[in-house]
């Protein structure tokens, strides 16, 4: 039956439920109480179920006023307020921005193992240089400032830096790296002038981090593809401290003096002047330090030093071509060649064959053969000009066979605008008494032709040489197809390729055919792949300038192509 409408209903014996006060007591409240949103009974302090059953009724909590997220956040933030301010100090002296952060990591990454075949395991831009960088600043900026040059901005690599980092801009990544770059030329001046003794802890310190200034910004000109010689500052300032401020260090004694004497002998390669020079000479000096498994090629197997003996003839000749002297190889000449022949015959690689140096090796010894027979070999100058020695007759004998097997595939990849410092003063390395650098001296790169041509046949009227051409020799053919086929077995992704580049160049200036061309040009392409260094489109420039020499029939400098080079103002090291 329906209960009449307005009548009250009748409640139940309400229930107890149990709680906990905030002493830890226990309590109680009835339901019905609660049930309505209000005290029991608020003139007296028990209810009449309450005081049945003999406990007390607090009653419900005191009411909470509402309050939006924004005004919760806002009372959070003048709470904060009143905190006092505390300042994070870096934990490295020049890692203090975000920037700075992002160099450091593409240079742990990326870029320390671009220089270098030994791999991640076992790298001494890593385990040498970083332990020496925390403790000396101007290093530490050295180290940032060729991190920030290598990356390229406009790769997908360079991209996603961007995307991923959005507190940072490019603009705030190049100023930053040139806050980098400026700071590493001035604490290497300061620490240049600063006279430390022998016997003082800071002295070793000092010296090892000068050395490894050194190192990055000779790689930064690398990086950067940089056409104006400053290298070679930094390289004849080494031939000064290495004798006269060794590291105690045999280990980083051997790991930089094998850098700089591979890249002294890369430099000698490209220079055609006359004026002071580094030698690659290693009796120079007594090397006191014990013997260490080498990570490139050519400094201590002695292969620079038949390079270095080819260059001596072909400046040689240079000259003689230069005078109109008859004959343009002399008898000294030729008789030197012979004996590097041999010496180039009998040279084997000292890597075991699982590693991918050891291919890498016959390939240095195809080159170096290829640079010595095209450099006692010639064109003929002019129509007047004596014959030179048949360049079909038996002076030099192809080397055996190169056998190509693939080398070790390691897996790896890798991903700013190439300005010089307001840093790089004269006195740079004032403490050695040695002159500034190349920057200081008017710059050849936009100077497409030089001032004196160098080019054999343009001086004498005689642009078109004569006589039997070279690129008709079979042994040169030969030489070069199989020096091809070894650069082709390299995967992109082998870390072998950052030896590659100097082959490249001195093969392709072989190279006669089209196809050949071609394929020089994907070799070439793969290493600025590989290692991102822009020193090689300047060979891709200087090889393409080469070859259209060919076309046109100029002999003489195709020949004489580091001549090209310098005409083109493309003094880069390789």
């Amino acid at each position: 039956m329906k209960r009449p409408r307005g009548r009250p209903r009748k409640h139940p014996l309400p229930l107890l439920v149990a709680a906990k006060t905030t002493k830890g007591r226990s309590k109680t409240g009835c339901l019905t109480c609660r049930k309505r949103k209000k005290k029991c009974d608020e003139a007296k302090p028990r209810c009449m179920n309450c005081e049945k059953n003999s406990v007390f009724c607090e009653g419900y909590p005191e009411k909470q006023i509402w309050k939006s997220g924004k005004q919760r956040a806002e009372e959070e933030r003048l709470k904060a307020q009143s905190l006092p301010i505390i300042t994070m100090q870096p934990i490295f002296y020049g890692l203090e921005t975000t920037e700075d952060r992002i160099f450091w990591r593409h240079y742990n990454k990326h870029v320390s193992g671009v220089f270098t075949v030994e791999g991640d395991h076992k790298n001494a831009f890593t385990d040498m240089i970083i332990p020496i960088a925390v403790k000396h600043q101007g290093l530490m900026h050295s180290i940032l400032s060729l991190s920030s040059k290598h990356i390229d901005y406009h790769t997908p690599y360079g991209m996603n830096i961007l995307r991923d980092n959005p507190l940072t801009t490019r603009e705030a990544l190049q100023y930053r790296a040139e806050y980098h770059h400026e700071s590493a030329f001035q604490k290497l001046r300061e620490n240049v002038a600063r006279h430390v003794e022998k016997s003082s802890p800071e002295y070793r310190n000092n010296l090892l981090g000068r050395y490894g200034q050194m190192l990055c910004l000779t790689l930064e000109s690398m990086v950067e593809g940089n056409t104006v010689p400053d290298h070679r500052h930094h390289l004849t300032a080494y031939q000064v401290m290495i004798q006269e401020s060794p590291p105690e260090d045999p280990a980083f004694f051997a790991f930089i003096d094998e850098f700089f004497q591979y890249h002294i002998a890369a430099d000698e390669l490209l220079r055609v002047d006359e004026s002071p020079k580094p030698k690659h000479d290693p009796h120079n000096w007594t090397n006191t330090m014990p013997s260490h498994s080498p990570r490139l090629l050519g400094v201590n197997d002695g292969l620079f030093d038949l390079m270095s003996q080819v260059n001596s003839i072909r400046s040689t000749i240079r000259s003689r071509l230069d005078n109109h002297i008859e004959p343009a190889v002399d008898y000294t000449s030729l008789y030197q060649a012979d004996g590097i022949y041999a010496a180039i015959q009998s040279w084997n690689p000292s890597f075991p064959s699982r590693d991918s140096r050891a291919l890498v090796g016959l390939l240095y010894k195809q080159m170096i053969w290829i640079y010595l027979f095209r450099t006692v070999h010639p064109p003929s100058p002019c129509p007047s000009s004596a014959s030179l020695p048949s360049q079909s007759g038996p002076l030099l004998e192809i080397p055996a066979a190169i056998v190509n097997t693939p080398p070790q595939s390691v897996a790896s990849s890798c991903a700013s605008s190439p300005t010089l410092p307001a840093g790089a003063s004269n006195s740079t390395y004032a403490g050695f008494g040695l002159p500034g650098p190349a920057s200081s001296q008017p710059s050849l790169k936009n100077n497409l032709v030089p001032a004196t041509p160098r080019y054999l046949g343009v001086n004498d009227n005689c642009s078109q040489t004569i006589g039997q051409r070279i690129d008709h020799d079979p042994r040169i053919k030969v030489a070069v197809e199989e020096s091809l086929s070894i650069l082709e077995s390299f995967k992109p992704s082998d870390p072998s390729q950052t030896l590659l580049l100097m082959p490249c160049l001195i093969i392709g200036s072989a190279c006669f055919a089209r196809a050949q061309q071609d394929r020089v040009r994907a070799a070439v392409r793969a290493v600025r792949g590989y290692t991102g260094l822009r020193n090689a489109d300047c060979v891709s420039q200087l090889l393409e300038e080469v070859w259209r020499l060919m076309d046109a029939g100029d002999w003489g400098a195709v020949w004489d192509w580091q001549s090209v080079a310098k005409g083109l103002g493309l003094e880069f090291l390789i």
